[in-house]
């Protein structure tokens, strides 16, 4: 059976955004673990997160990240990529497979650190115009 979930929603004007959990593989029995993701983003600029969690029911802990290198985050731009002109943030299709009995899946976005103000509303309207997009978080399995 391959399953394919877009773990985020659109982010319209949202600067922070969690997706709601989707269901990994061992939730449908699956032995072998083996997860693929990929991230799409368009002049992005911001934090990503992919996490896994083991637990039927996970609590705030039970969540870990399953990013190469057990990296918490990955920061857009990346430190190797090359901004095109006029460019602020990456353009990309990026990829990565996991293994783990993953019951649970999740992502989600911050951009919150990139606003130095957050009480000129202004500011933070014309940031999100800059900061760009996420397309979709997918995984497959």
């Amino acid at each position: 059976m391959d399953v394919s979930l877009n773990m985020l929603p659109p982010l319209g004007e949202t600067i922070n955004l969690s997706g709601e959990p989707v269901r990994g593989a061992a939730w449908y029995g699956h032995t072998n673990g083996l997860h693929s993701v990929a991230i799409r983003v368009s002049n992005f600029q911001g934090r990503i997160k992919v996490q896994a969690s083991i637990a039927t029911t996970p609590g705030d802990d039970d969540w870990y990240s399953v990013l190469p290198n057990n990296a918490a985050f990955w920061q857009y731009p990346h430190p190797d990529y090359v901004l095109p002109p006029n460019a602020r943030g990456e353009t990309s299709t990026l990829g990565f497979n996991f293994t783990t009995a993953a019951v649970w899946m999740r992502a989600a976005v911050e951009r919150d650190y990139l606003i130095f103000d957050n009480n000129a509303s202004m500011q933070i309207a014309l940031r999100l115009l800059e900061m760009g997009t996420v397309h979709y978080v997918m995984v497959n399995y």
